[in-house]
């Protein structure tokens, strides 16, 4: 029974994570919009980003939106790529993805490498849905970068 149990575990963690598309959409098209849709609606968001963003807080998604809208008003997205497996945590829901984002300040035309965590878990979907029918999606509950 363990074995069929960590089969099944490989299996799904070797698809590819629904979530990832979106993600990356986010930072190649520069778009908070996108972003405040992935964020959960259930609680703050925590945000620690590194220099020369320089910001650690926990943020409503409202906040998170206009910090990003913020970011991405400065600095272009050079590179942006997301590691489809999903790390999950034991005994907690969800798990973290891993992406590299590359971007340049605009003003001053330096360049910096990252190393974004999303920490995601699942939620409801939004009504709307089949009656009856309740499925949950991944949220951003955390979001994380050091510098590489």
């Amino acid at each position: 029974m363990t074995i069929f149990s960590v089969l099944t575990l490989s299996i799904l963690l070797s698809v590819p994570v629904p979530i990832t598309k979106p993600i990356e959409r986010v930072f190649l098209q520069s778009s908070p919009g996108i972003l405040r849709e992935l964020l959960t609606a259930g609680g703050d968001i925590a945000v620690s980003l590194p220099d020369p963003l320089l910001l650690a807080d926990q943020l409503s998604p409202d906040q998170a939106y206009l910090v990003f809208k913020r970011v991405f008003s400065v600095f272009k997205t050079t590179e942006f790529f997301v590691d489809p497996v999903l790390s999950t945590l034991p005994s907690r829901p969800g798990g973290i993805l891993k992406a590299r984002w590359s971007f340049r300040n605009e003003k001053t035309g330096n360049q910096y490498l990252v190393r974004v965590f999303f920490y995601v878990t699942p939620e409801p979907a939004a009504s709307g849905s089949i009656p009856g029918e309740r499925k949950n999606v991944l949220k951003i509950v955390e979001i994380r970068a050091e510098r590489l």
